[in-house]
């Protein structure tokens, strides 16, 4: 597969590669290293055998494990190895409730979406077990050494958790913020098809036009929940740099290796 931001795994949901970016140094992060994805639920043996191919090595799954009980991982190979690295304990971002619990959540509290996700991008930064889980990824990381392997990281939808996955990953490699804001936001248009026919649905099944607007908050990303996260960063830490030293643990010498396995 040639080098591409979008991929296209048909049984898949927002696949997306993080190479070609430029980095600090004047360098730029290598491709077939980093991913980024929605859930690998549903892939198919074909899909499977892609992402095989593509040099995946490791696939760390940020969700909670009502979320992977719900549709665990296709990853059945000798070549990928499976990794259980929730960002929650449990379903924050409300994947795991049913269509009638959910409606009626929207229906009672119509600005629900946007207030439950900028509430979530907060605690990713100000609660210890998410850090330790964004810990646990960059140690995954750091073993990806080896040329032509990557490592998948994902969540449901491949937005949220795995959004500020990518974020925290390309500040650590000396991606500007703007670069990084607008790669957090391609979910919008990648996974465009997919929110407005979930949105269709749930105006089929009688959503109110303020739970509509509350839901698509829900199914999207977001500037106002990048800047949460960056606001309480901000407030917390002084800066993305003291987040990944002191938030999340990373070592200068965690970060030199960073750039030497993922930058060329």
């Amino acid at each position: 597969m040639k080098n591409q931001r979008v991929l296209t795994i048909p049984t898949g949901e927002n696949f997306r590669e993080l190479g070609g970016y430029p980095a600090a140094n004047g360098q730029s992060v290598k491709w077939h290293k980093l991913l980024r994805a929605g859930h690998l639920g549903l892939l198919s043996k074909s899909d499977l055998k892609t992402l095989e191919n593509y040099g995946v090595r490791y696939d760390v799954d940020l969700r909670s494990k009502p979320e992977v009980d719900m549709l665990a991982d296709q990853v059945e190979t000798q070549n990928i190895e499976y990794i259980f690295d929730p960002v929650f304990k449990e379903d924050a971002t409300d994947n795991s409730k049913t269509p009638a619990e959910m409606k009626d959540l929207l229906e009672s509290h119509p600005t629900y979406g946007r207030d439950h996700m900028e509430n979530v991008y907060r605690s990713m930064i100000n609660t210890e077990h998410c850090r330790r889980s964004f810990y646990k990824l960059f140690q995954i990381l750091l073993k990806n050494h080896q040329d032509g392997q990557s490592v998948i990281f994902h969540c449901t939808a491949g937005k949220d958790r795995t959004g500020m996955s990518a974020t925290f990953i390309l500040s650590a490699l000396g991606v500007d913020q703007k670069t990084i804001e607008e790669d957090y936001l391609l979910t919008n248009q990648v996974s465009k098809p997919v929110i407005d026919a979930r949105l269709e649905k749930a105006k089929e099944e009688g959503y109110t036009e303020p739970a509509l607007k509350s839901l698509r908050f829900l199914y999207s990303v977001s500037p106002d929940f990048f800047n949460a996260a960056m606001d309480e960063i901000n407030k917390l830490y002084g800066g993305m740099k003291q987040f990944l030293h002191q938030g999340i643990g990373l070592t200068d010498n965690d970060i030199k290796k960073l750039r030497e396995i993922y930058l060329e």
